[in-house]
């Protein structure tokens, strides 16, 4: 192949082309097409940024202005995902506040989720919170409470903690450290099928950390690529920051900001919320419950420290119900009516099956134990 044929398009030249594409194909076009090479050819440099801004600004207004309605809701998320590498510019900030408010109704809660299950930390909550300009966010988060406000149906979305509630890794001493929780992945995955509008419906499931998101958010997607070979539904990682990692204090104030960005964001929704009683977040759950417990529906603490039993009513008495193995988190669930009797039968044998297989000792004990009291 010639070198001209393989240099990188220009800003213009990527102008040229999509204005010349026939009315009612674009979307077939971009699907076909590289967006993030096509963002980087007018991302901008130094020495043309005059240039660069202005072929920046007709893009922008030409795919998610003029012709957006040509757009599937799947073309529209790429393209807001693909504008990850353009600064939070004036003329970035209000083309993807226009692209949001472009969509009501089912088409923008479609947008919403497919935003929020892009894979790496560049979604719905980092687009809101950190890419669009203040007057931009308002209106954005207005149009999203607009729409809740005609929503038909309340979709189920869940919360949920990593450390000791999805895998043993701090505090507690009853499983290997490292070890997936049985029966946690199968019961992420009934809830997310069972009082969803559309179970098929991707993002309805977020991870919440207290771990740093660090530069680009290097720290989420490390999070999320550990996450990612155990069979999780499409989900999305909301992260915290370095001071967070020193005080419980500090990291129950990160995740009930995250709390508060969620209930912002996704109004129409309820919410379950899964932690451990290893750090903060019986205090978060309860701290959620009370700031508004129509939107926070169950919280639910997995205990791998073994709270006293006053300690258990106190939280009981609060909203927080706690449980010992994910075999009673399942029947919890199935008693409330948020999944289905065969999923958590199925989760109670995948628990059983794991605590007989471990070594006899106190953690086995433990285990047990627990599984007994669950049944009773």
């Amino acid at each position: 192949m010639p070198e001209t044929d393989r240099r990188p398009i220009t800003a213009s030249e990527a102008l040229e082309r999509l204005r010349r594409t026939p009315e009612g194909t674009l979307d077939a076009v971009l699907a076909e097409a590289d967006l993030d090479a096509l963002v980087r050819a007018i991302a901008g440099g130094w020495l043309t940024l005059p240039l660069r801004t202005r072929g920046r600004r007709e893009l922008l207004d030409l795919l998610l202005r003029e012709r957006i309605d040509e757009l599937r809701a799947e073309t529209v998320a790429r393209l807001l995902h693909a504008m990850r590498r353009l600064p939070p510019t004036p003329s970035s900030s209000s083309a993807i506040r226009d692209a949001l408010r472009s969509r009501t109704g089912e088409a923008f809660r479609d947008l919403k989720y497919l935003l929020n299950a892009s894979g790496d930390h560049h979604d719905l909550e980092h687009i809101v919170f950190e890419h669009l300009l203040p007057d931009d966010r308002e209106a954005v988060l207005a149009h999203i409470r607009e729409q809740a406000e005609q929503a038909e149906h309340l979709e189920l979305r869940i919360l949920c903690d990593i450390d000791d509630t999805v895998r043993s890794m701090l505090h507690d001493p009853r499983w290997p450290r490292g070890t997936v929780y049985p029966g946690v992945v199968a019961l992420l995955h009934a809830l997310d099928r069972g009082r969803s509008g559309d179970p098929w419906r991707p993002g309805d499931l977020t991870f919440v950390t207290a771990r740093p998101g660090g530069p680009r958010g290097l720290i989420e997607q490390y999070t999320r690529n550990g996450l990612a070979d155990l069979g999780m539904p499409p989900h999305t990682v909301l992260g915290g920051s370095l001071l967070n990692l020193f005080t419980k204090a500090r990291i129950a104030e990160r995740k009930l900001q995250n709390f508060e960005r969620e209930r912002l964001l996704f109004p129409e929704c309820r919410k379950v919320f899964i932690g451990d009683s290893g750090q903060a977040d019986p205090q978060v759950g309860a701290a959620m419950r009370q700031r508004d417990p129509e939107f926070v529906v169950r919280v639910l603490i997995h205990d791998v420290v073994g709270l006293a039993e006053p300690e258990r009513a106190a939280l009981a008495a609060q909203g927080v119900e706690t449980f010992g193995t994910y075999a009673g988190a399942a029947r919890m669930l199935a008693d409330a009516g948020f999944i289905e009797r065969d999923a958590a039968a199925a989760i109670d044998a995948e628990v059983r099956a794991a605590v007989a297989a471990l070594e006899p000792g106190p953690g086995r004990e433990r285990l047990e134990a627990a599984l007994a009291a669950e049944a009773a």
